[in-house]
């Protein structure tokens, strides 16, 4: 399927690139001719990604090793694209944890809010200005379900999809009418790597189908959908979940959260 993503410009970034949405982000801009800059951690899933896409889609590639979570990161990331014009922004990397704030160590909680949250500000702040000097560009934020609403048992995750939520939200407001769009991406529960690293406990002694979880190339491909039309989506059980707290009120909310996700942390 095609999206016309080349009307944005000849490159997209895509952090968190190695695995799961992020990987299927940059399947699909090769795939509509877009060049794409991959980011992460891992070096090797990176290169061999783009080994795959140059061959497949003869597109142009770069492989950024960069942990966001790193105060330095944003700057040595946008060095490492250099004067390449990125017209595609995808700001997807991250990472949860699933259990009791109390226990949760103080260096997680550092590099889950600089990666969730400083990194999409940044780097949003970073690549933003030429898209609106060009006039033409889009960033996608991938954010959670979770963003709706507070998260017991996940206070820090919650709270940084909530960040990135209304982060997109008030750029999608104030770039309306300036060529570039702004979508929000909101999943739910997706099969990839996020819920093995967040509760590997629970996970290990579940097997997939019981998970019920969302394929994130359909997730993908529904996002690159609405760019341009819409500002927030939320896939396949986003869409109850966010039902959920525009109907009752929020200390129904939080206490409703609280039950589903201490059962799926203990």
């Amino acid at each position: 399927m095609s999206y016309n993503l080349t009307r944005y410009g000849d490159w997209c970034l895509v952090t968190g690139a190695s695995a799961g949405i992020g990987w299927h982000f940059a399947q699909a801009a090769a795939r509509d001719g877009l060049n794409v800059a991959l980011a992460a951690r891992r070096r090797d899933r990176l290169e061999k990604l783009a080994s795959q896409l140059e061959a497949d889609h003869g597109v142009q590639t770069l492989v950024i090793e960069q942990d966001l979570a790193r105060p330095e990161s944003t700057a040595s990331l946008a060095a490492a694209v250099g004067d390449r014009p990125v017209g595609l922004l995808v700001l997807n990397a991250g990472f949860g944890w699933h259990g009791r704030f109390r226990d949760m160590d103080e260096g997680m909680i550092a590099a889950m809010v600089s990666t969730n949250c400083t990194s999409y500000a940044t780097l949003a702040r970073r690549f933003l200005p030429a898209m609106v000097e060009r006039g033409r560009g889009a960033v996608i934020l991938v954010s959670s379900v979770l963003g709706f609403f507070p998260g017991p048992w996940s206070a820090c995750y919650t709270a940084t999809k909530a960040f990135d939520l209304f982060l997109g939200e008030s750029l999608a407001g104030e770039l309306k009418g300036l060529g570039v769009d702004v979508l929000n991406l909101c999943p739910g529960r997706t099969a990839t790597e996020f819920h093995e690293v967040a509760n590997p406990r629970k996970f290990k002694r579940r097997v997939a189908p019981e998970l019920k979880m969302d394929d994130p190339a359909r997730i993908v491909e529904l996002a690159l959908k609405n760019l341009g039309r819409k500002t927030t989506v939320y896939p396949g059980q986003g869409v109850a979940a966010a039902l959920v707290t525009r109907l009752f009120p929020r200390s129904w909310v939080v206490a409703l959260a609280g039950k589903v996700m201490e059962r799926e942390t203990t």
